[in-house]
């Protein structure tokens, strides 16, 4: 279990991002991290859904294709247990793999190679439409 924070500035909203490939996964929580969310990290599916039980999580970014226990297992683990926002986010961008996705209760489904700057804003879209509700 990682847990990333800056010390400058508190936080409330803690970000999952669950994803296999070190480099990416750096870079998502950079992203993150520079508009002060918290963040938590895992590289397979099975950490990722200890650190979902065991946390306050309000938004998960979800890879598909992962180790242990593969992304739509989460998904659908996490789902039946919360109505946290969830991002896929994955190379798989088949119109299949995208339904399956929002069948399993995924808010929003991006493709790699994506826009760390506009999933960032996707996020941030999600937690605020969640926050009025």
């Amino acid at each position: 279990m990682r847990l990333t924070y800056t010390e400058e500035t508190e936080m409330d909203k803690t970000i999952l991002i669950v994803e296999d490939e070190p480099i990416l996964r750096e870079v998502l929580k950079d992203f993150f991290l520079n508009e002060s969310y918290q963040v938590f990290e895992a590289e397979d599916g099975r950490e990722a859904l200890t650190l979902f039980t065991s946390h306050h999580i309000d938004l998960v970014v979800l890879d598909i294709m992962l180790p242990k226990l593969d992304g739509w297992s989460v998904c659908q683990t996490i789902r039946d247990q919360s109505e946290v926002p969830i991002i896929m986010l994955t190379a798989r961008s088949e119109e299949e793999d995208t339904l399956l996705g929002f069948e399993l209760g995924a808010d929003d489904y991006v493709t790699k190679p994506y826009s760390p700057p506009i999933l960032l804003a996707r996020a941030k879209r999600l937690l605020q439409s969640r926050q009025r509700n």
